[in-house]
């Protein structure tokens, strides 16, 4: 052994090793709250702790800044997004303006309806605030929903509430704007 040699950080053994067992640690941490968040959104209550956790080693998490944009409008639908923190807006952009459809809050799935129709996205979304989702590969997304007929209940159940809550805003906006157009009936 040369005991000229000195042991510094730099050629400590374990060194290279540490920042990756933190690491590691966070995010099994984050892991572990994120699973709790999930389990208290109502289109996951009645999941376990374990179920949540399997949800989240499905797919992976991914932090935005406000007004960064999440999915574009007219994309190949490649992934679904789970909101787990913060606030998301969807819109679209038609001549130039962006007209805001609705907010996404935490517990709203996201880009689902384009996945299970394989159609391309239907709207743009962007961070509001600094926000964290879950995202699932359209793979991953199929092979959750295959695997777990209570969560196709949910998800199918929830997809049909937002279709019909779309379809409802167009009526009532095509009779607001027939109403504008005949005052008198």
């Amino acid at each position: 052994m040369n005991h000229n040699s000195k042991a510094t950080d730099d050629n400590y053994p374990g060194r290279a090793q540490k920042p990756q067992q933190v690491q590691g640690k966070a995010l099994s941490i984050m892991n572990e709250q994120y699973a709790e968040i999930i389990k208290e959104f109502p289109l996951f209550r009645g999941f376990t702790l374990h179920g949540a956790k399997l949800l989240l080693e499905c797919g992976e998490v991914k932090e935005y800044s406000p007004g960064e944009v999440v999915l574009n409008e007219g994309d190949s639908p490649t992934f679904v997004l789970l909101v787990l923190t913060g606030e998301m807006q969807v819109f679209i952009e038609r001549q130039g303006r962006d007209l805001v459809l609705t907010d996404a809050s935490p517990g709203t799935i996201l880009g689902e309806l384009a996945v299970l129709c394989g159609m391309p996205r239907s709207a743009s979304v962007r961070a509001l605030e600094g926000s964290a989702v879950l995202q699932w590969s359209a793979t991953d997304f199929r092979d959750l929903l295959l695997r777990d007929v209570f969560l196709s209940e949910r998800i199918f159940r929830e997809s049909l509430r937002t279709l019909i809550e779309k379809e409802r805003s167009l009526i009532d906006s095509l009779s607001r704007a027939q109403a504008g157009r005949n005052p008198g009936g």
